[in-house]
């Protein structure tokens, strides 16, 4: 694998500046932001331990998703996605500021959450789209694939690293600082994007409305034979088996008898397991073969998060949290490099607004469910029956593996 890793184009898109100078601070505020999710979640636990609470607070967070991120998508596909991302960071800056001074005053309550929660939803989602379409054109063409791959070797790391600085700042300085970090985070990233130009624009003029792009990129999809398959598929794991990242909380306590430290033990393991698979991801350097890992990988994640829900050991969940990391990072990030090769550039924005959907929306609205159905059934059987579920869904793309093939590596754009 490193040999593998060393002779791919990883190192070579690094050496692209501004793409260094993105991949850097892009880095620097998902560690940000894990660390904040960390936060949030137990101190919503702290304050209600109500797995309702946990899922209600994941769906407010997610619903600017769904209601915002297409709209963005269309705009990040007709404006500067530079400017409109440092928009985003710097309105998420000032917010994480605010709810940093309420909980250091005393002054935070479950509402005040809520309302931090959807506010900093809004702010972040208007930058998604932008934020993953701005790596491939900070690279020629030809470094794509590599471009996103150490997006995704980043952002397993801080998976790994974010939520374990999490449970270091809530044991020995206090959860209000979980915020403070994600605020200089954010401030990192603000800072870094003024220093980048973009190495190739994909902006078009449009003189339809945006909700007309906005149907023009759905349109696109629907008739796309691979983009949609793989659009439903990798939604439909994070509505069905995401939910238990949004539960740990409940489960590091309920289940497993654990505090925070707890709670960073296994998002930390979930960290450790998409790096290596991010890792052997990238050391392939070549698109020819990744539809067969992102069916293998989204089969793995309903069988792994079956058997997780069905234990009560604390070490045999943190063996399936590394397992989790390992799959979801290869089947997601497999699921962008096939995206990214196929799509046209005009729309890809547009189509990766719909992808991000698997971000916050999709675990979000299953979180909401689940975390409900905990009050009657606790948590475990729920997480179990979404796993289930989410195995039929499966079974329907593996049907269709020829026409996906074909459709995405190939890089073919047609219907």
């Amino acid at each position: 694998m490193a040999g593998g890793f060393r002779a791919s184009g990883v190192a070579r898109s690094l050496r692209h500046r501004d793409f260094a100078i993105f991949s850097a601070a892009a880095w620097v505020s998902n560690v940000g932001n894990w660390i904040m999710r960390i936060g949030i979640g137990w101190l919503t636990w702290e304050m209600t331990h109500s797995g309702a609470w946990l899922g209600g607070i994941a769906i407010i967070q997610a619903l600017p998703t769904v209601f915002l991120t297409p709209i963005a998508g269309a705009l990040a596909d007709r404006y500067d996605r530079i400017m409109i991302l440092r928009a985003s960071q710097l309105a998420a800056f000032i917010l994480a500021c605010g709810i940093t001074a309420v909980i250091l005053l005393g002054l935070v309550n479950i509402y005040v959450l809520a309302g931090y929660s959807l506010a900093h939803g809004i702010a972040a989602n208007m930058g998604i789209p932008a934020r993953i379409t701005i790596g491939p054109n900070l690279v020629p063409k030809e470094d794509i694939s590599a471009a996103i791959a150490v997006s995704s070797i980043l952002f397993g790391s801080a998976t790994f690293i974010g939520p374990a600085l999490a449970g270091i700042l809530i044991t020995w300085v206090g959860i209000g600082f979980t915020f403070a970090a994600n605020a200089a985070a954010f401030l990192t990233m603000v800072i870094c994007l003024g220093m980048i130009t973009l190495a190739r624009q994909e902006n078009r003029a449009s003189g339809s409305s945006i909700f007309s792009d906005i149907a023009e990129g759905v349109r696109y999809v629907g008739r796309h034979g691979g983009i949609l398959p793989v659009l439903v598929t990798i939604i439909a794991a994070s509505l069905l088996t995401r939910p238990l990242n949004e539960l740990l909380p409940g489960f590091a306590d309920a289940v497993f008898g654990r505090g925070p430290e707890g709670l960073a033990a296994l998002m930390s393991a979930f960290g450790v397991g998409g790096m290596i698979g991010s890792i052997w991801l990238a050391s392939r350097n070549r698109v020819q073969g990744t539809t067969n890992i992102l069916l293998v990988g989204t089969a793995a994640i309903g069988v792994i998060t079956a058997v997780f829900a069905s234990t009560d050991n604390y070490f045999l969940a943190l063996g399936c949290m590394v397992a989790l990391g390992l799959t979801g990072s290869a089947s997601s990030n497999g699921a962008q490099i096939l995206i990214h090769n196929s799509v046209e550039g005009s729309m890809r924005a547009r189509v990766m607004s719909l992808y991000s959907f698997n971000y916050r929306a999709a675990p979000a609205l299953g979180a909401v469910a689940m975390g409900g159905a905990s009050s009657v059934l606790g948590f475990q059987m729920p997480v179990a029956l979404g796993a289930l579920l989410f195995l039929g869904v499966w079974y329907w793309a593996f049907l269709h593996r020829r026409q996906l093939r074909a459709a995405l590596e190939t890089g073919n754009q047609g219907e």
